[in-house]
């Protein structure tokens, strides 16, 4: 029996891999040493003065949001928010991503599938200025169901220690505000996808309330990266902690970056929900507590600024492009955070 017949053909991974180098090869600046046939990525670590700078590191994976993506054609698109999510992640705690390592897989590899999907990571790798440094495509027949594709990804970054974001310098009375997001980012699909099959909608429909947006559109709307406009503001040393609001929702993020006797209130009518939201919440009849939790509701960052700071700093962060609501304060008390319903 040939490794063929049992599922696995190593020359079509073989002649994808040759497809997708010159994308790869696309994101590689003067610090990367190109290895002929490497086992592993290898690049020159940032050049400092005194003290190298620490290195950060998140894994994450695009997850139900991809069935949406290939029945819409926009692979590439999942595969960018892989990126941008994992980008956030460090944000969050001051670093700039450094270098980006993917893992491909499907029962049986579709070579146009991977391609688009390495033509998606280093757009978005080029975007954030991170190396796509390496990867790994998996043809598995027996682990994946067919025509499924499975998308991961490790982000690595830097960042000194004087600039790290550890939650330690939040302080009672800090503002928290709020950084509109594009849409449910990476999070929240499983759900998502339950309430659009019982809706009868197709993606290629008009979005209910939507002002012509379609399902899809709403539904695939890209993970937002935050660097360019919050970057500045952590290298003034402006900003005392960042969550970067995925699954858990706003407070099971928020929560995750507040020291001992900090309690964020948060008052939870501060910003509009996005239609998209709305829309969900009505059709699948899903309760406040579970959308909280599941969805972003349109925050994708949230940021605590000193409160003799904060006007400045949302109008620095408005001025670089971003919508920006006051959520709330920190006040005293138990470590945790308290939605204001009125």
């Amino acid at each position: 029996m040939r490794y063929r017949d049992a599922g696995v053909d190593i020359s079509r991974s073989d002649a994808i891999k040759d497809q997708v180098i010159a994308e790869i090869r696309s994101t590689w600046g003067p610090e990367v040493r190109p290895l002929v046939g490497g086992f592993a990525g290898v690049m020159r670590y940032p050049a400092v003065a005194g003290k190298p700078p620490m290195l950060a590191a998140t894994m994450d994976g695009v997850g139900t949001k991809l069935h949406l993506a290939m029945q819409a054609g926009r692979l590439d698109d999942a595969a960018a928010d892989l990126v941008y999510h994992g980008a956030n992640d460090l944000l969050v705690h001051g670093a700039r991503p450094l270098a980006f390592l993917d893992y491909v897989a499907q029962a049986k590899l579709a070579p146009e599938a991977v391609l688009d999907v390495v033509r998606g990571l280093a757009r978005a790798c080029r975007e954030v200025g991170a190396a796509l440094l390496g990867g790994e495509t998996a043809e598995m027949p027996d682990t994946y169901l067919p025509g499924v594709i499975d998308v991961a990804g490790c982000m690595l970054g830097t960042v000194d220690d004087d600039a790290l974001l550890d939650g330690s310098r939040v302080r009672v009375g800090d503002h928290v505000l709020g950084l509109a997001g594009s849409g449910l980012h990476t999070n929240g699909y499983s759900l998502a996808r339950r309430v659009l099959k019982a809706s009868g909608l197709t993606l290629s429909d008009a979005l209910p309330g939507g002002a012509g947006e379609r399902v899809g559109d709403a539904l695939l709307a890209p993970h937002r990266w935050y660097g360019r406009s919050v970057l500045p503001l952590v290298a003034a040393g402006r900003i005392r902690a960042m969550a970067h609001v995925t699954g858990g929702g706003i407070a099971g993020n928020l929560v995750r970056v507040l020291p001992e006797g900090c309690l964020a209130q948060v008052n939870a009518f501060a910003w509009p929900r996005p239609t998209v939201f709305q829309w969900l919440m009505q059709v699948g009849e899903v309760p406040e507590e579970d959308a909280r939790t599941a969805l972003n509701l349109g925050v994708g960052m949230v940021v605590v600024a000193d409160s003799g700071d904060a006007g400045a700093v949302t109008a620095a962060l408005q001025a670089a492009g971003e919508t920006v609501w006051p959520l709330g304060v920190i006040a005293s008390g138990e470590r945790g955070v308290e939605w204001l319903e009125s």
